[in-house]
């Protein structure tokens, strides 16, 4: 058996340390670009039950309603878009709670004004609603669409549901 010549035992050795630190380096180098990645899948979510802060309850007179838009913030994985997602009608009460009735008019999807001091109206088609979303003239098959309110720490926040159009049931839209 004849021996290595000198110096290629250490040359091999020296090959597999230098090819084990490059591929270390390599495995380092992945680390960020994976964890920017994963990052926003593993991101908990927050489970505010889909409530959305519509105003402040000392920005609220009793009696007189007020329109506000509705804004949230919607999260994609990398993608972080705000944006106005639909408007509702807050009414304070005398007993201090407050109702919350949806622009959106259930006959023909335009959005609802206010006509006067006690009535909401369609432009569209001139169905009249009263403050408590009730329709009391024109071609509108239901109510105005109430919403879930909840008052916490003095501000309004209200679940944002769309409905069908144009039918007698109130359906939620996925």
């Amino acid at each position: 058996m004849a021996d290595a010549p000198a110096g290629t035992e250490r040359r091999g050795f020296l090959k597999l340390i230098a090819g084990a630190f490059a591929a270390l380096a390599g495995a380092l180098a992945t680390v960020p670009v994976l964890g920017s990645a994963v990052t926003p899948l593993l991101k908990p979510k927050p489970d505010d039950g889909g409530l959305l802060r519509a105003a402040g309850l000392a920005e609220l007179a009793e009696g007189v309603p007020k329109r506000v838009e509705l804004t949230s913030v919607v999260v994609d994985g990398w993608t972080r878009a705000v944006g106005v997602i639909g408007a509702v009608w807050l009414l304070k009460k005398p007993d201090g709670t407050v109702s919350a009735l949806s622009t959106v008019c259930p006959h023909s999807g335009c959005s609802i004004n206010q006509k006067s001091k006690s009535t909401y109206g369609c432009p569209c088609h001139d169905s009249t609603f009263q403050l408590d979303g009730a329709a009391s003239d024109g071609p509108s098959p239901r109510p105005m669409d109430a919403l879930e309110v909840q008052v916490k720490d003095k501000d309004v926040f209200v679940k944002y549901r769309r409905y069908k159009i144009g039918v007698k049931e109130k359906t939620e839209i996925g």
